[in-house]
């Protein structure tokens, strides 16, 4: 049976595929509700991916975080991963209303919600961060490795695997 640190990359995917719906609905003109809706569950995702990745229970996560965006995001600071002044004002805006799924009742009191904070890119930045901090295992703001060192470091490791 996989651990839980085995579900982070398929959460993380997951999340991601959210995350690019929105996108995708929102370049085809499909209603703000729907937009945000699959930016939320994917940044739920994304989040919770993470904190699998460094160590946090599956069973945790449910208990714990549900599906608050503010709590799973300050548990992941806690555990290095760095949002930025601009996700923190759009989990501000709309995590209240994405834990109780009334997505409809921010957008009514904000209809700008999405423009105000170029919703779709912060959450893309933030799957892209993650996706980064899975893939590399270190730091999320580490930047990746140029390609050829990356074939070049695999190398060497299965080569010390061997010997």
């Amino acid at each position: 049976m996989a651990n839980d640190r085995d579900l982070a990359p398929l959460l993380l995917q997951r999340g991601a595929r959210f995350v690019e719906s929105g996108r995708w609905a929102r370049a085809r003109g499909f209603s703000d509700e729907l937009v945000l809706s699959q930016l939320c569950w994917g940044l739920e995702l994304a989040l919770k991916g993470y904190l699998l990745a460094r160590g946090c229970s599956d069973e945790h996560n449910r208990r714990a975080h549900r599906h608050d965006l503010i709590k799973a995001s300050h548990a992941a600071q806690q555990l290095g991963l760095t949002l930025g002044r601009s996700m923190e004002w759009l989990l501000a805006d709309v995590a209240p209303y994405a834990r109780r799924h009334a997505i409809p009742e921010a957008l009514a009191r904000r209809p700008d919600l999405l423009a105000r904070h170029d919703a779709v890119s912060l959450a893309e930045g933030l799957v892209c961060r993650v996706r980064r901090a899975l893939r590399v295992g270190g730091s999320p703001d580490t930047p990746l490795p140029h390609p050829p060192l990356l074939r070049r470091l695999r190398r060497r490791a299965g080569r010390e695997e061997s010997a």
